[in-house]
């Protein structure tokens, strides 16, 4: 339920579930306390939701992305894992960068070195 509350003293309830054809104003002093003291109640009783980072970032790499630590710690340029994996080189590229971020790490060899450490190179 929406609801916009204005100085305590005026309320405005939606007629539909967009709040396109109408609004509700209430300026009655008890149903107002009433529609407050259910909104304390509901909030009270909410889960907080938490900021959910995509899975791909919270742990391994995206199928794409699975076979791009192996090939840069075995030494391969991106034109090379890009023939092998049947990528773009742009898109090897895009994905070497997003690994290196992900690790947080400044250099290939850092990305292949914590890839291993993170079990993502077999």
């Amino acid at each position: 339920m929406k609801m916009k509350l204005a100085e305590q003293t005026t309320a405005m309830l939606p007629l539909t579930p967009t709040g396109t054809a109408g609004a509700l104003v209430v300026r009655a002093p008890v149903i107002i306390a009433a529609l407050r003291e259910y909104f304390e109640m509901l909030w009270e009783r909410a889960t907080p939701l938490k900021a959910q980072r995509p899975a791909t970032q919270a742990g391994r790499p995206t199928p794409a992305q699975q076979a791009v630590p192996e090939w840069m710690a075995a030494g391969l340029t991106d034109a090379k894992i890009a023939r092998q994996t049947g990528m773009s080189t742009t898109t090897v590229r895009r994905h070497v960068t997003a690994i290196m971020n992900r690790l947080g790490v400044s250099s290939r060899f850092a990305a292949g070195a914590a890839a291993q450490r993170k079990g993502w190179i077999g």
